[in-house]
């Protein structure tokens, strides 16, 4: 009994302790780094497009958002987010497109540095062909 009563103290000390995170939110610091698709690169209808990106930051992030939208309509193609807790990591992510006209299409891969809004953003331009 007397051994339960000091593990349980020492785990209640340790928890208690433990640090918190304060540093101070920057978008600035965010690296985001898409390397797939590369700008300007043309999809046909029914080929598979890898997205792939690799994001860091010196603390902990909350989440993210991939998007493709229409660059002259604003129409959404694909959305697709997550929420994350760590300082870094890695988007893989596959779509195909069956769309039938032309369109310059915009992926946007908007990362969330904090839960009040701070947000850092990387966009590129990419090319789709019927």
């Amino acid at each position: 009994m007397k051994h339960l009563l000091i593990i349980l103290i020492l785990a209640i000390t340790v928890s208690a302790c433990q640090k918190k995170d304060t540093t101070t939110p920057d978008a600035g610091k965010v690296t985001i780094n898409i390397t797939s698709p590369v700008p300007a690169q043309v999809f046909r209808s029914g080929d598979t497009m890898h997205m792939v990106a690799t994001v860091s930051y010196p603390s902990e992030l909350h989440g993210y958002e991939l998007k493709i939208s229409d660059s002259a309509t604003g129409n959404i193609l694909y959305d697709e987010d997550e929420h994350v807790h760590n300082d870094h990591f890695e988007i893989n992510s596959t779509w195909v497109d069956t769309a039938t006209t032309a369109a310059t299409l915009k992926l946007e891969l908007t990362v969330e540095v904090d839960h009040t809004g701070t947000e850092a953003e990387k966009t590129i331009y990419f090319n789709y062909v019927p």
